[in-house]
């Protein structure tokens, strides 16, 4: 089994093995007798074939964003049970017809969009589409008597939109507002792109690798023509404004200029990294050969590191004036822009002051619009007065009468503050009635209290008394010197035994 047959088994979900037999019938007739399992197996081929040219897994390998049809591409189907497709040039007209897959040749040179309705792939595909459909007898546009197929290249529409799906996503397609930003060269789009694709994720897009220049060529059309995001030519890809609703302008000489610096200054920068870690590299051999002894060696790496560092240092000067220009190019170019916003904004300003008209205009604008102003406060003031003049109000008489509106209020006012006085003092009264009520009540209370606290008081005053009895016994005793020792000791424990009686 071929190991495109493989990869189809491996990751198509419409090449099982039950299905093999329906997919390796005869599809020319299958579109008469069995139009649904026709449409099924058509979608499942066009599926196949799109997917395994955008892996890279068609023989030859080299395109992926062009599906190259051959006789190779048959053997390369061919099953060793069922052997090759039969009717596969049918499933590539039928793709044709749909818009999916555009020969190579119409794709590049059409001015008209693939999306406009009027999109023909090519006249001839659309006689010979109308002739089958009318049943005439007619060999398909890619498949040649003998089970041959069509020696050809077809643009892959859904590849393309699912690359420009990635580029939107990772921001290739909205670049910033600068135009130095926008502008590089096909090489360093290409190396974008294919960064963009090799990255991980995606649903039809698994790695394709590098885009062949073929590709390139295809993506960079239909980003141009169809998506309208950008322009080009044989050496400059410029992407247009994001906020820009126009077509994309033409690539100028400026652009070229640019592209070109913009190049170089990335290969001097490659070459500049490559020299520095040439140079760390001679070191250490320098280091290790007279580490060993061996002389010669690092005389030899020391020359090298030498003249890889003079290299270096000419590059680092001619790098850094290759990034001073490139910085006075975009300075200039914001200004050129500044400068076009300016004139723009001059332009807009002019075109106003000429509705306006001048001062002179403008002063008797405000002029007329003062006497309006005047006319209008006549007529309020002649329409505030009275129709009567008989029923002008007599002042006199209004200032009476607030008058005495004013003594009625004066008095209300002292009425309701005398009637609070009144009540605070009544509450007053009774406050103090009720004092004196609960201190008759507390009366017996406190006589009764007062008793204890004199009885009290003589309990204490007896208690005074006999301690101070005591105390003039103890010095009276203390004061006889003569008694003898032991009779001494006898009466003080009988004085001690004494006072601890009256105390208890």
């Amino acid at each position: 089994m071929s190991p495109l047959l493989d990869w189809l088994l491996a990751h198509e979900p419409s090449f099982r093995k039950t299905r093999l037999p329906s997919l390796y019938s005869d599809l020319n007739v299958q579109r008469t007798s069995n139009p649904e399992g026709y449409t099924a197996n058509v979608d499942a081929w066009s599926s196949a074939l799109i997917h395994a040219a955008v892996a890279g897994q068609i023989p030859g390998g080299e395109h992926h964003l062009i599906l190259q049809t051959n006789d190779e591409l048959l053997n390369a189907l061919a099953s060793p049970t069922y052997g090759k497709p039969s009717g596969l040039g049918s499933v590539l007209d039928e793709c044709v017809r749909q818009g999916k897959m555009i020969d190579l040749q119409d794709f590049i040179t059409s001015e008209r969009s693939i999306y406009s309705r009027s999109w023909i792939p090519s006249p001839w595909a659309v006689l010979r589409w109308s002739l089958q459909k009318a049943g005439l007898s007619w060999s398909s546009g890619w498949e040649l008597s003998g089970s041959r197929l069509k020696a050809g290249k077809l643009a892959l529409v859904p590849a393309l939109e699912e690359v420009w799906t990635r580029l939107s996503a990772a921001g290739e397609g909205t670049r910033s507002q600068t135009m130095t930003d926008r502008v590089m060269t096909r090489e360093m789009f290409l190396r974008d792109v294919n960064s963009v694709l090799n990255q991980a994720g995606g649903e039809m897009i698994t790695g394709p690798g590098s885009l062949s220049n073929q590709d390139l060529e295809v993506l960079l059309r239909y980003l141009s023509r169809d998506k309208q995001v950008l322009s080009y030519d044989g050496s400059t890809v410029k992407f247009k404004p994001p906020s820009s609703t126009t077509a994309p302008e033409p690539i100028t000489q400026e652009d070229r200029s640019i592209a070109s610096l913009k190049s170089l200054i990335e290969d001097l920068s490659q070459k500049t990294t490559t020299l520095s870690t040439r140079i760390v590299a001679l070191q250490s051999q320098a280091s290790a050969a007279v580490k060993s002894g061996n002389k010669p060696s690092a005389l030899s790496a020391l020359r090298s590191k030498k003249l890889a560092e003079r290299a270096l240092q000419q590059r680092l000067d001619t790098l850094h004036q290759l990034e001073e220009i490139y910085t006075k190019i975009e300075t200039a170019v914001d200004q050129v822009e500044i400068l076009a916003v300016m004139e723009s904004s001059a332009s807009v300003l002019k075109t106003l002051n000429k509705r306006i008209g001048g001062v002179e205009r403008v002063e008797d604008v405000l002029e007329s619009l003062r006497e309006e102003v005047s006319k209008v406060d006549e007529v309020s003031s002649v329409m505030a007065e009275p129709v009567d003049q008989k029923a002008v109000l007599d002042e006199e008489e209004v200032d009476e009468e607030l008058a005495a509106m004013e003594r009625e209020e004066r008095e209300r006012t002292k009425k309701v503050e005398e009637d609070k006085t009144r009540q605070k003092l009544q509450e007053l009264d009774a406050l103090e009635q009720l004092r004196k009520e609960r201190e008759r009540e507390r009366k017996p209370e406190l006589e009764m209290q007062q008793g204890e606290h004199a009885e009290d008081r003589e309990s204490e005053q007896a208690l005074s008394t006999s301690i101070e009895k005591l105390q003039r016994l103890d010095i009276d005793e203390h004061t006889n010197t003569e008694a003898p020792a032991g009779a001494q000791g006898q009466h003080q424990q009988r004085h001690t035994e004494k006072i601890a009686q009256q105390a208890s």
